[in-house]
């Protein structure tokens, strides 16, 4: 569960939460990524047995792949960009004899009876555009399983898009919607949409291949799985009011809010009191920890209660936080992820110790800053800097 919004009920302060899972819809969503990552694996095979393998990364120019061809022996077909086999195809006088196939091989794959330059262009093509597919939900899953649940998108706004409220419903944070590697997100989008390649085999017969990554009803892999969600197809009616007619991508906040809560997606909690008998770091130590982030604007809530990350803050900066006072010497402690729990009301089913950022690796990533959560991280540096360390914490070793 996830704390949110505040609100006040006969003087007690409360907080919204989301009774979904994230951890849970993540790991659906992997399972779901793993077929796309089958589609990549495909289309990188493909890609790197063009031409014998002698194409090793990118496009060739046509020239550079017809030696390759002419130097292995096929037969070019000028007119159709084209060249074959000619121990799997004999063309003699315009009549075309099937020889004895060659294991593994058949007409309509051109590994080992032709090949086309501009199928073979394709195959590279269509492998950066699924791969940059793959990185990007790649990217998209571990933002959301690491971000903690703020549903300021819909609670502070008069309307609310489908895809918002579709994540409240699953656990997801609507507010990573609009942030790095989910701007302008809509089910709908098409990044990485790439035209049809038109081409002839050694026939001289019109083919025509797609990437075929939208299409799913023109929807992406990911994009079309949240799409049959029970969920998405309860919020499309709420939005329709059962007129499909009426479709609109956005919904009233306040309506929207009312039938959460309705139908048990969503519920109010009071904030839980700390238990300061069990304090690792001490509280002479610990309170200076919290008015110090509280001041930056990292922390909110009352110090005797379970203290609350700050609207926009994340888990990932909660790990550095745990680090950075071990590292800076501010205390002593072997376990410093379980301790920090003790005071900041941890949420997430993930742990702790693994809430850290891990970039993108991959060249055709547009994804990849390590600088995402510089902003929290410099707000905790500014507040432990004023910090002096506690000489008398040895917890729990």
């Amino acid at each position: 569960m996830y704390d949110i919004t505040r609100k006040k009920y006969n003087g007690e302060m409360k907080f919204t939460v989301t009774r979904a899972y994230t951890h849970k819809t993540v790991a659906e969503l992997r399972e779901e990524l793993l077929r796309v990552k089958s589609i990549v694996d495909y289309w990188k095979d493909k890609s790197d047995k063009r031409a014998f393998g002698e194409i090793k990364a990118g496009n060739i120019s046509f020239e550079k792949w017809r030696e390759i061809y002419a130097s292995f022996g096929w037969i070019e077909l000028e007119e159709y960009r084209c060249f074959y086999n000619p121990n799997s195809v004999s063309i003699d006088e315009e009549i075309i004899t099937a020889l004895p196939s060659i294991e593994g091989n058949s007409d309509n794959e051109q590994s080992g009876t032709w090949a086309s330059y501009e199928l073979d262009k394709s195959y590279s093509s269509f492998w950066k555009v699924w791969n940059k597919y793959y990185q990007k939900w790649c990217f998209r899953l571990n933002k959301l399983e690491m971000a903690r649940f703020d549903m300021r998108r819909v609670s502070q706004t008069q309307t609310t898009r489908i895809e918002e409220a579709l994540f409240v419903l699953l656990g997801l944070s609507p507010s990573v919607q609009g942030t790095e590697g989910f701007e302008n997100f809509s089910l709908s989008e098409r990044l990485f949409e790439t035209d049809s390649i038109e081409y002839q085999d050694y026939q001289g017969n019109k083919l025509v291949i797609n990437s075929n990554l939208y299409s799913n009803d023109d929807y992406g892999h990911l994009e079309w799985y949240l799409k049959q969600k029970k969920e998405y197809v309860l919020i499309e009616r709420l939005a329709t009011r059962g007129q499909p007619s009426d479709f609109s991508d956005r919904l009233s906040s306040s309506k929207f809010n009312e039938w959460a809560y309705k139908n048990n997606y969503i519920e109010d909690r009071v904030p839980m009191i700390r238990n300061t008998v069990e304090s690792p770091f001490g509280e002479g130590f610990a309170f200076s920890l919290f008015s110090g982030l509280v001041e930056v604007g990292y922390l909110k809530g009352s110090f005797d209660c379970m203290w609350n990350l700050a609207d926009g803050m994340s888990w990932m900066s909660l790990h550095y936080l745990a680090n950075e006072i071990v590292n800076r010497k501010l205390i002593q402690t072997n376990s410093p992820f379980e301790h920090i729990k003790k005071y900041i009301h941890y949420a997430s089913t993930y742990p702790l110790e693994d809430q850290f950022f891990k970039p993108a690796i991959d060249k055709f990533s547009e994804t990849d800053d390590e600088k995402i959560f510089k902003q929290e991280c410099d707000l905790i540096n500014s507040a432990l800097d004023n910090i002096e360390p506690n000489k008398a914490i040895n917890y729990g070793e």
